[in-house]
C-alpha cells in the first residue's frame, strides 16, 4: 500500500496564523516557567529551558557532564510529581555511555549511599530492592541499553532508532515528554569514521528537530577536544566540540564544565574574570558559552559532589574567593 505523501502545506502560516501561534506560545510561556538549574545564582542568569531549545553541557571526560544530567533528569522528576502529572508528562534520558542500570545507580544516589557503593557491593540486596521502589515512582524513562536484556536481539542505537523511540512514547504509554536528555552524542553508533562524523555533526540538528516535534526542552552532553587540556584555564568553548561544529550555531544555550581538582596541582587557580578561586574536591566551575535572546559570559563557582548527585553555590566570601596577594 502507498504511502500517503505529507502535507507540505502544514509549513505554510499565513498572517493570522502565526498571529494566533505567537500569542499561544506567549501564554503557554507564562503558565509554564520553564525547566530550571535550581541554583538562584544561575537561574538569576539563565532563561529557563523551553520547549524545542537545545542545551548544550560541554566538558572534558570525568568533568561532570553525565552527573550533571542526572542532576537535571531527578530535579524535573521531582518536579512533576510535585504537581502531580507524573501520569502526563515524564523526563526521557537516552545514554550511549552507560547501561540502564548503571544510570539507575546514579539516579538513587543521595544520603544513604553514592554511586560507588553500590558498585563495590556494600549495599545489601534487600536495601537495594527498598530504594528501587523510588525508580518506579520516578517518571524518568530511559532509552539505552540494559544488562538485564543482552540476551534479546540486539538493536543498534543510531540516531534514527533513538529520535522514533522518543516520537512513539505518546503513542505507546499516552505521556509526554517535559525534558529531554542525552548522553553522549560522540558515542552514536556508525559503521566508519566519516559516517559517525556526519551523524555527530547532524545530530544537533536533529536534536532540535524532536524537541520542537515532542514540545520539550533538550539537554545534550558534548565532550571536548584535548586541546582544552594545554590550556592555563580549562573551561571549553564551543569551539572544542569535537566534530560538531553545527552545535555552535544550532544550540540555544551552551555552558563549559570544569572540575579544576583533576587537572591542577596548585591549591588555587585565576579564572578569566580575575578571581582566585581554591581548588576542591568539590569545586565545578560552569560558563555560560552562548544564551539565545541575551548577551554576557557568566562564570559560576559550584559546589559539586557527582557521586550524591548534589549541586549547589559556593559562597565566594568565606569559602571560595581569595583576594589576590593572599
Amino acid at each position: 500500500m502507498p504511502k500517503t505523501p505529507p502535507d507540505y502545506r502544514q509549513l505554510v502560516h499565513t498572517p493570522p496564523e502565526t498571529a494566533a501561534a505567537y500569542v499561544q506560545w506567549a501564554r503557554e510561556r507564562h503558565a509554564d516557567p520553564g525547566v530550571t538549574w535550581g541554583i538562584p545564582a544561575v537561574d538569576k542568569q539563565v532563561i529557563p529551558m523551553h520547549p524545542g531549545e537545545l542545551t548544550v553541557i560541554l566538558g572534558r571526560p570525568g568533568h561532570g557532564k553525565s552527573s550533571l544530567l542526572a542532576y537535571l533528569a531527578r530535579r524535573q522528576a521531582d518536579r512533576i510529581i510535585a504537581a502531580g502529572q507524573e501520569k502526563e508528562r515524564c523526563v526521557v534520558y537516552c545514554t550511549w555511555e552507560s547501561t540502564v542500570e548503571e544510570l539507575a545507580n546514579f539516579l538513587l544516589a543521595g544520603p544513604n549511599h553514592s554511586v560507588t557503593d553500590i558498585a563495590w557491593g556494600r549495599i545489601p540486596p534487600e536495601e537495594v530492592e527498598k530504594e528501587c521502589l523510588q525508580l518506579i515512582r520516578q517518571p524518568i524513562f530511559i532509552i539505552g541499553r540494559g544488562i538485564g536484556r543482552m540476551d534479546t536481539t540486539p538493536i543498534r542505537m543510531t540516531a534514527e532508532a533513538v529520535y522514533h523511540a522518543i516520537e512513539s512514547l505518546k503513542e505507546d504509554f499516552g505521556i509526554k515528554p517535559s525534558l529531554l536528555l542525552f548522553d553522549y552524542l560522540q558515542l552514536i553508533p556508525s559503521n566508519t569514521h566519516r559516517e559517525r562524523m556526519e551523524q555527530v555533526q547532524d545530530a544537533p540538528i536533529r536534536i532540535k528537530e524532536v524537541a520542537q516535534t515532542v514540545a520539550a526542552p533538550a539537554v545534550a552532553a558534548v565532550q571536548a577536544g584535548r586541546k582544552v587540556d594545554e590550556r592555563k584555564e580549562k573551561l571549553p568553548e564551543l569551539a572544542d566540540a569535537q566534530w560538531a561544529s553545527s552545535i555552535e550555531q544550532t544550540a540555544d544555550k551552551a555552558f563549559g564544565l570544569w572540575r579544576p581538582a583533576l587537572t591542577e596541582e596548585a591549591k588555587t587557580i585565576e579564572a578569566e574574570s580575575g578571581r582566585v578561586y581554591q581548588v576542591t574536591e568539590d569545586l565545578l566551575l560552569m560558563r555560560m558559552l552562548k544564551q539565545k535572546y541575551s548577551k554576557g559570559r557568566f562564570t559560576w563557582a559550584l559546589r559539586f559532589e557527582p557521586a550524591y548527585l548534589k549541586l549547589e553555590s559556593m559562597a565566594f566570601m568565606d569559602v571560595n574567593q581569595i583576594p589576590r596577594g593572599q
